[in-house]
């Protein structure tokens, strides 16, 4: 049976659980509101694009489950970027879909027409442009693997969501198990282990029993937030960290927070502490429509 690439987008989500999608709606996305009722999603409709971003963004801060914003492309996905900025500081599991001009008319001044997934990677863990109606499903259900690590922008244009495929509606949607084995093995021989969960990650891992010290670590302020009392000190004393859903930054002062002979684990791998006075590498990894599978 053929589908409409606006349906198989729908079920995509269904199939992934995706419950509620905070929307706002414009021309390049209409065929998904109609997808939406027969895939049974509930749609959120908002005023302003960016609030769509921010209730996707604390739908997976709270939950722990994938949120997904959905925008019209253009001025829509402009006004949305800015609210990505926020939900990347705290890696929150999210999806920003963005319509998009008419693959078919790109180049000749299509409407609306944007550089959408460049002006959208520097904000997000990926972002890319749906790239034939066969891909729909795909590159939905690798959006939603990859949001596990914070947010991913996909723009789905006009004419995908129109055109007719035959391709399946995606049913595996979970990580790769990377570098777990070596994580469990390290955790399990450490005698003052210790696991850090960033927002996204906090109340998944609350939910899951066990004798692992477990701190979450919400506030911008990091370690010289006054709420964690002596935090700073526990740091200090671990001698393996594993990081879920929390980068290595400057709430953790870059790894001055640890031992120097402080073993730092994230999904990953191992993460390498820079040495005393280091300087911070700040280029920018860019990943635009050409950003290829993982």
């Amino acid at each position: 049976m053929k589908l409409r690439g606006a349906d198989v987008l729908a079920r995509t989500l269904a199939a992934a659980g995706v419950r509620n999608v905070f929307a706002l709606s414009g021309n390049h996305v209409m065929p998904v509101f109609d997808a939406a009722l027969d895939a049974k999603l509930n749609i959120i409709h908002v005023r302003h694009e960016a609030a769509a971003v921010h209730m996707a963004d604390a739908w997976g801060r709270l939950t722990g489950e994938v949120g997904v914003a959905l925008v019209t492309g253009g001025p829509g996905h402009a006004n949305a970027l800015g609210a990505l900025y926020t939900a990347l500081a705290a890696e929150s599991p999210m999806v920003l879909l963005s319509g998009h001009a008419p693959l078919g008319e790109l180049g000749k001044g299509a409407f609306q027409e944007m550089a959408q997934a460049e002006l959208a990677a520097p904000l997000t863990k990926g972002s890319w442009t749906v790239r034939s109606v066969h891909a729909v499903g795909a590159d939905l259900a690798r959006a939603l693997r990859e949001a596990r690590k914070g947010p991913v922008h996909l723009s789905v244009p006009s004419d995908v969501l129109d055109a007719q495929t035959q391709a399946k509606v995606p049913a595996e949607f979970s990580l790769p198990e990377k570098a777990q084995g070596q994580n469990l093995d390290a955790l399990r021989n450490a005698k003052r282990p210790l696991v850090i969960a960033g927002p996204g990650a906090m109340r998944a891992q609350a939910r899951k029993p066990g004798a692992m010290p477990v701190i979450g670590m919400e506030s911008p302020r990091g370690v010289n937030d006054p709420s964690l009392g002596k935090l700073s000190e526990v740091l200090a004393k671990a001698d393996v960290v594993l990081l879920l859903g929390k980068p290595l930054d400057f709430t953790l002062k870059f790894g001055g927070a640890f031992a120097q002979d402080c073993r730092i684990l994230s999904a990953a791998g191992d993460v390498d502490l820079p040495p005393p006075g280091a300087a911070q590498d700040e280029s920018p990894v860019v990943l635009g429509d050409s950003c290829p599978a993982t």
